[in-house]
């Protein structure tokens, strides 16, 4: 048995899809799976610790119909020829079919692999499936439920729906607080209208401090400006940054070791919650019931406006960039994320 599942995303997206992933090796044991990924997600797959294959694939190729790059490059031949001699008998994609675009790129891939059976969701786009899982819209159920739901199509069991993150080895190249808070003040590329606003994370983080806590700011680079901004504003020793300083693995070990997580709806609140970590995300725009921190120890930070969520609802992206006062993230206070924060830790 030769499985392909598809998911051709950013890291946070390809972690939600790991209870997918173990669905499928629970009831396949001796398949060879392979994860059809960004090459930037792919350094998840080992972590997983599912006997997983990563095939890596740039998706900006795809971005667009009839761009350039599409035109241009041989990466799609390339891609098409690597497909057909995988010799699937799965295909798995773990999309929606958001956009006409997009149903078609997924229709031309599966077509590609000449694999007998394709798995995916169906929001009216999806007839070239064979098995197809109800799309009911985004939020009408959590992500990670819904690619389960894929899975379970093509055959898959049913398993727990939290995310797994195996963190290896212990050794890191700085030293961190015996207990510690984690900030993650970044949101990555995607949409910079989910990031709360920085001086909200000062206030925060004078809070903390005042109530005997010990501060360390993480994340990729898009992070590194704001922890220095943070840690100026505090002072050291009560926190330190280590911003763009870490590998992948090297991120999950610190927030693993993190009595809490505070941060965006980002990837590094779904980090900790898959390595045991409670996260309290910062929700504004974008859709809490489908991208909350999956775990029972993380929760969504939300004001529940009329107006929000405006991005990924029903069947539709939305807007991408909110609304230009962004209220529904704006208006959670520092004084209201503290009382949760410590809540949380059952202060």
């Amino acid at each position: 048995m030769r499985i392909l599942a598809v998911k051709l995303s950013d890291l946070g997206d390809v972690l939600l899809c790991e209870p997918a992933l173990r669905s499928l090796r629970t009831a396949f044991p001796d398949a060879r799976i392979d994860v059809l990924t960004t090459p930037h997600a792919a350094a998840l797959v080992p972590h997983f610790e599912l006997r997983l294959e990563a095939l890596t694939f740039e998706k900006s190729v795809f971005d667009a119909p009839g761009s350039a790059a599409l035109r241009s490059s041989t990466a799609a031949t390339r891609l098409a020829w690597q497909l057909r001699s995988g010799d699937y008998d799965r295909v798995v994609l773990l999309h929606h079919l958001t956009t006409a675009w997009g149903a078609a790129k997924f229709r031309a891939l599966a077509r590609a692999t000449g694999a007998p059976v394709v798995a995916g969701l169906d929001n009216g786009r999806g007839g070239f499936l064979t098995h197809p899982a109800i799309d009911r819209g985004f939020g009408f159920k959590h992500e990670v439920e819904y690619m389960l739901d894929v899975a379970l199509a093509a055959g898959g069991k049913r398993v727990d729906a939290e995310p797994r993150y195996a963190a290896t080895g212990e050794a890191l190249p700085f030293d961190l607080p015996n207990t510690f808070i984690a900030l993650a003040p970044a949101a990555g590329e995607f949409s910079s209208a989910r990031i709360w606003p920085l001086e909200h994370y000062e206030e925060l983080a004078d809070q903390l401090v005042a109530a005997g806590h010990e501060l360390v700011v993480l994340g990729g680079t898009d992070a590194i400006s704001a922890g220095e901004q943070i840690v100026d504003h505090i002072g050291a020793p009560n926190a330190r940054s280590i911003a763009g300083q870490t590998s992948l693995n090297e991120l999950a070990l610190v927030l693993k070791r993190a009595a809490i997580v505070v941060g965006n709806d980002s990837f590094p609140a779904h980090l900790a919650a898959a390595v045991g970590t409670p996260a309290l995300a910062l929700f504004g725009p974008s859709n809490p019931a489908a991208w909350a921190p999956r775990s029972a120890r993380s929760r969504a930070l939300t004001l529940d406006l009329p107006c929000s969520p405006c991005l990924y609802t029903g069947y539709r992206l939305g807007r991408r960039a909110g609304c230009p006062a962004r209220s529904c993230l704006t208006q959670i206070t520092p004084a209201v994320a503290l009382e949760r924060t410590l809540e949380m830790l059952g202060a």
